[in-house]
């Protein structure tokens, strides 16, 4: 008969093997964003980490990286491509340098909705800048385009910008995108490249004068203590997404990519819900605690410009020449 004490010590054991093997089986995931944890992207992510664990049961975690803690967006988008990043929270007019599809998503006023973005995403003219994305290391969990962003576009600035003439010569924060750039020019604004995480000390130390961001985001990321003028532009829309590196996902198991799809899908209906209330909580907060003057202009002016804007940028090549037109044609959404 075995004594007590051998039995204690291989049960002991046992119990220390199957925790390992358990531990073996977790899997921990690394997104990276770089707004604020406030803001919408940061609630939206949170979101999507928790419905993660739920989900999975604790067996997959997903360890969320807030306001550039792993750097700018494009050195974000370059690590999942590479491998040494697992996820980023994609806005996908970033990838101008990448897909040449993707550079008409920031083209002023092209987009006539959400829905008809979100068309365009899902639609054959937007298919070879996934395939593209995939031959590149990426792909996006959200096959159906759901984190619809609701805090409407606009403007923050250290004077008051209703028109484009009272935008001109202002020294505008922009993001490296060629589309981007060339559509505030277009404006009349000077334009700088400043990182995102770099913006309010770019505004202390009077590098820029303003930016296009959502009032929401300008609350969250505490550009409103500086910069009192928000004019709401409205030059298009934004739908984000989840990157995520090809290599991770093809090594992961069906149920767990369906794990990321569902709670992808459930996280989606929180940053819309969130990203309402740029809007409004936080359009309160800009003006009542901040002392942000709000502006909603006729933006007549703003549209007359707009076509020559891409004409132009179609015949320097920055847009691919028929694409624009094949926007304005989709039907059905």
């Amino acid at each position: 008969m075995m004594k007590l004490g051998k039995l204690t010590a291989i049960a002991a054991v046992m119990v220390v093997s199957l925790a390992g093997g358990a531990a073996a089986q977790e899997l921990t995931l690394r997104l990276g964003h770089v707004d604020a944890q406030a803001s919408h992207s940061g609630v939206g992510a949170d979101a999507f980490a928790a419905a993660v664990t739920r989900l999975s049961n604790g067996a997959i975690k997903v360890n969320v990286f807030h306001a550039g803690q792993l750097g700018p967006i494009p050195e974000q988008i370059r690590n999942v491509l590479a491998g040494t990043q697992d996820m980023h929270l994609l806005f996908p007019e970033f990838l101008t340098n990448l897909l040449d599809e993707t550079k008409v998503i920031s083209a002023p006023y092209l987009f006539k909705s959400h829905a008809h973005q979100q068309a365009f995403y899902k639609s054959d003219i937007f298919k070879p800048a996934l395939d593209k994305l995939r031959s590149l290391g990426g792909l996006v969990i959200d096959e159906e385009w759901t984190w619809w962003q609701r805090d409407p576009r606009g403007l923050v600035s250290v004077r008051p910008v209703r028109t484009p003439d009272e935008l001109r010569g202002l020294k505008l924060r922009m993001w490296e995108s060629r589309t981007a750039i060339a559509t505030w020019q277009g404006f009349g604004a000077e334009t700088r490249v400043v990182p995102r995480p770099e913006m309010y000390l770019a505004f202390k130390q009077g590098i820029i004068e303003g930016g296009p961001e959502t009032i929401g985001i300008a609350v969250d990321q505490k550009n409103v203590e500086v910069a009192k003028h928000w004019t709401r532009t409205d030059e298009y829309f934004q739908i984000i997404n989840l990157l995520v590196n090809g290599r991770k996902w093809q090594s992961l198991t069906d149920a767990q990519r369906n794990i990321l799809r569902q709670a992808a899908k459930e996280a989606g209906e929180t940053f819309r819900k969130e990203s309402e209330k740029g809007f409004t909580e936080k359009r309160q907060r800009a003006e009542k605690e901040f002392g942000v003057t709000v502006y909603e202009p006729d933006l007549a002016p703003w549209r007359t410009m707009a076509p020559k804007i891409i004409e132009a940028l179609e015949a320097d090549g920055t847009i691919p020449k028929g694409l624009p037109a094949r926007v304005t044609q989709m039907t059905g959404f």
